[in-house]
């Protein structure tokens, strides 16, 4: 019975452990190279049982392109330092530069590229659904 028993834990672990890893490679595959993301709260949002706060800042070296992409939700950006060509759905490309923002509507797709010297720092907001992927590739 206790080798049954461990047998049943040893499965269940590794199942636990094989869709933690699986989040973790989808969100990994939206890495782009040069870049380094770093979450600073992800909670959910009071009053709306569906919906989550992300916030993050995320660093991109110079050069670097950020592929088209979107969000189940809406996104405020605000440039920290460096420039960033930014593209958005429907919106001319415009350069934004320390303490530039712009708000992406629920669904649009955006991406960009680091312009200058220095890399990007971006502060990112998103309030999104819960059952959905943060982010995902334009297609």
């Amino acid at each position: 019975m206790k080798v049954n028993q461990k047998l049943a834990w040893t499965v269940a672990a590794l199942f636990a452990l094989g869709v933690v890893v699986a989040r973790g490679m989808a969100a990994e595959e939206f890495r782009v190279q040069g870049s380094k993301p770093t979450q600073l709260i992800r909670t959910d949002l009071t009053g709306a049982p569906n919906k989550q706060v992300v916030a993050f800042i995320y660093e991109v070296q110079p050069g670097t392109m950020v592929p088209r992409h979107f969000h189940h939700g809406d996104e405020f950006h605000l440039v920290l330092s460096g420039e960033w060509a930014a593209e958005v759905e429907e919106q001319a490309t415009h350069i934004m530069k320390a303490g530039d923002s712009q708000y992406v509507k629920n669904d649009k797709v955006h991406g960009g590229k680091v312009v200058g010297d220095v890399p990007l720092r971006l502060l990112g907001l998103m309030i999104v659904d819960k059952d959905k992927p943060l982010v995902e590739r334009a297609p």
